[in-house]
């Protein structure tokens, strides 16, 4: 089975420091290779913005209510990192251009310093563009390039003793920031999204490519576009991890096990194999919406169950 990772209610009702702990720790009792959470700064009171990763035949706009009450994502991969051992932290993802790169680059090399290693940097352009306005963020339109930007950035703060920015096109002078990551320059980047520009980003700056909510089908034909831009980068595509983000819900009526990563043990099973039949050699999976903790807490088991 694939390695695989479970997403944290790290916003909305059930997202107290309780839940979060004992999650957290069951993950790591269970033998599961990473825990994740969510990243929103600011949920803006009026959006016109459409998710768009929802499947409604036509875009809507956001309904984002639920994530008003959403914890720091590396606020809280620090908060969890003291209270586990060894499961890998992740944020999936962080929209990169909302902050100042040169903080982000030292909370992430502090995290990951303090955790012993265990920090997987999933980052993104973000699509809020409400977030942006309320954050006087960089131009919405020109995100994509200030992410390039940002991220290379990042990437020489964890890596250089005397960190010179001009080279990444962000205007400051020479400065020192430690600790540096315990990962050093090896701290897996995985870039989020589904558009061909995020697999161009990934192969050009990053470890690791992070979809969400793709079908196999639909996965196997963007990997195909990934090793098309790797042969022209002249990398390898075995450098670059394919991790897809979906929700997975153990149901046994086979009625409502159409979808992907929905249905029985065996269903989830042969699901898991076709995506990695497919190219996919990680996931990370959000558990079906539980009204409580101990639906989670079932969830996460039974999910460790079948697909470990």
């Amino acid at each position: 089975m694939l390695p695989f990772g479970i997403a944290l209610p790290n916003y909305g009702p059930l997202a107290t420091p309780q839940n979060l702990l004992r999650l957290a720790r069951l993950a790591e009792d269970l033998e599961i290779d990473s825990v994740w959470v969510s990243d929103h700064v600011v949920i803006p009171e009026s959006i016109a913005s459409p998710y768009p990763y929802g499947r409604q035949p036509q875009a809507q706009p956001a309904d984002m209510r639920n994530l008003r009450h959403c914890f720091d994502a590396l606020s809280t991969l620090a908060f969890l990192a003291g209270a586990t051992q060894r499961i890998r932290l992740g944020v999936s993802v962080f929209v990169l251009p909302l902050r100042n790169p040169i903080v982000t680059a030292k909370t992430v090399a502090s995290v990951d310093a303090l955790s012993g290693g265990r920090v997987i940097f999933g980052c993104g352009v973000g699509w809020l563009r409400e977030e942006f306005e309320v954050l006087h963020a960089p131009e919405f339109s020109r995100r994509g390039p200030i992410t390039d930007a940002y991220l290379r950035v990042c990437k020489s703060v964890w890596s250089e003793e005397a960190v010179d920015c001009a080279k990444d096109d962000y205007d400051a002078p020479r400065f020192h920031a430690e600790p540096k990551p315990a990962q050093g320059s090896k701290l897996p980047v995985w870039i989020g999204g589904n558009s061909r520009a995020a697999i161009v980003r990934a192969v050009r700056l990053g470890n690791g490519w992070h979809p969400i909510d793709l079908s196999p089908e639909q996965l196997q034909t963007k990997i195909q576009v990934l090793h098309q831009l790797c042969s022209a980068a002249g990398r390898s595509p075995t450098e670059i991890t394919v991790s897809l983000r979906a929700t997975v819900r153990v149901v046994q009526d086979s009625a409502e096990s159409s979808s992907w990563l929905t249905g029985n043990a065996e269903k989830l099973r042969k699901d898991v194999a076709a995506y990695a039949a497919c190219g996919a050699n990680y996931m990370v999976l959000n558990l079906r919406h539980g009204r409580s903790i101990e639906e989670l807490n079932d969830q996460l088991e039974q999910v460790a169950a079948i697909l470990r």
